[in-house]
């Protein structure tokens, strides 16, 4: 995918109800999925920033479904931190804002879905952690925003990607692109796509996740989806909630682990200078079990070893489904980016599952240390 949607400008700020006078629009460049920007307004009380974000609705289908359970997760959150007493709830929880047709949502002329936030300011996100503080406030922060949900009340947050961790429905996915050769990419790539699926089926038969829980968590934490305060690194508000529903503790740590201890970018092109600082990972393994305190089960805590290596076999697939059907999903910079992407994350879960002694030792030991 390589369109992006042009600024909004005063008719989308107008249909939100934004106070104040509309002073310009900037796209925000983060994220592959949805499209989005900080919109000014200037008022008497002085400028005020927001986001507005176009929604993806070729990926999330039900945008009202996603808005359904972020309202609902968002709520959740807030009156938890009222009873806490805690003072500054808007820089912990996202805020919805109403259009002014009252519904958390604005579909314009062309169709296109949008929501809004006001801007949290005073934050900044990473790629990855700059130092081992972070790295461990950060796990600290997803384990946290786990255990905040166990006692979300029914019904059960919807669906918004059908099958997003399943890796049997990722294994098939990549067979019928394979199978169908659309953009004829599949015949070059024959042997590495051999060696993908040997791979997929060391790590899948090595991981039991048939035994997990299924819990609402996160599904995506990335830490460029937390924001921290920008001078005193304190993990505050857990953001990009359009995958929060029904999943399993080892995808949230899981994918923490493959975005966070792997030094080189998630599109290195020479998948050779890949490699895991599994000194991070123990850091990780601390944060996340203290964050989730007693909330998880030992075999959940015993499926996190294997969590970083499951998670990045599992984005492997996905990039190298979304190359041979002609990059629709994701969004790209260059013809063989997503190719870039599942090489370099297939290396990432081959050198995590081979590192899987060292990791399962240091999660044992830190589970030990904190009494679980």
């Amino acid at each position: 995918m390589t369109d992006r949607t042009p600024a909004p400008g005063a008719e989308l700020a107008a249909a939100f109800g934004l106070e104040g006078r509309f002073a310009g629009c900037e796209a925000l460049k983060r994220g592959h999925i949805h499209d989005t920007f900080v919109a000014r307004c200037e008022g008497r009380g002085g400028a005020a920033r927001y986001i507005l974000q176009r929604v993806n609705t070729h990926v999330f289908g039900d945008a009202e479904g996603v808005m359904e359970n972020l309202l609902r997760v968002t709520e959740h959150q807030r009156r938890a931190l009222e009873r806490a007493g805690v003072e500054d709830r808007e820089r912990r929880v996202l805020r919805v804002l109403r259009a002014r047709d009252g519904q958390p949502w604005h579909v314009d002329e062309a169709g296109r879905f949008w929501r809004g936030f006001p801007f949290v300011e005073g934050t900044v996100s990473h790629e990855r952690p700059a130092h081992a503080g972070q790295a461990l406030a950060a796990a600290r922060a997803f384990g946290r925003f786990a255990a905040s949900l166990h006692d979300l009340p029914p019904p059960p947050l919807r669906t918004t990607i059908p099958g997003f961790h399943d890796l049997a429905l990722r294994r098939g996915a990549l067979a019928r692109a394979v199978s169908a050769d659309t953009r004829g990419r599949a015949h070059s790539l024959a042997r590495e796509i051999d060696a993908t699926l040997a791979v997929t089926e060391r790590i899948a038969a090595a991981c039991d996740e048939e035994a997990l829980l299924r819990r609402p968590v996160h599904n995506d934490c990335k830490l460029n989806n937390l924001l921290l305060d920008a001078e005193s690194d304190e993990a505050l508000c857990v953001v990009d909630l359009d995958t929060v529903m029904e999943g399993a503790l080892l995808h949230d740590f899981g994918e923490l682990v493959r975005t966070s201890t792997n030094a080189r970018p998630e599109d290195e092109p020479d998948p050779d200078t890949v490699e895991p600082d599994l000194a991070l990972h123990e850091v990780l393994a601390r944060g996340f079990l203290e964050g989730v305190g007693e909330l998880a089960t030992p075999a959940e805590i015993a499926s996190l070893p294997l969590a970083g290596a499951r998670m990045a076999l599992e984005n492997s697939i996905r990039f190298l489904t979304d190359y041979l059907e002609g990059d629709p999903y994701f969004r790209i910079q260059r013809p063989s980016h997503n190719l870039d992407r599942h090489r370099s994350q297939l290396r990432l879960a081959e050198r995590l599952f081979a590192a899987r002694d060292t990791t399962r030792r240091q999660v044992e030991e830190v589970a030990r240390a904190l009494g679980r």
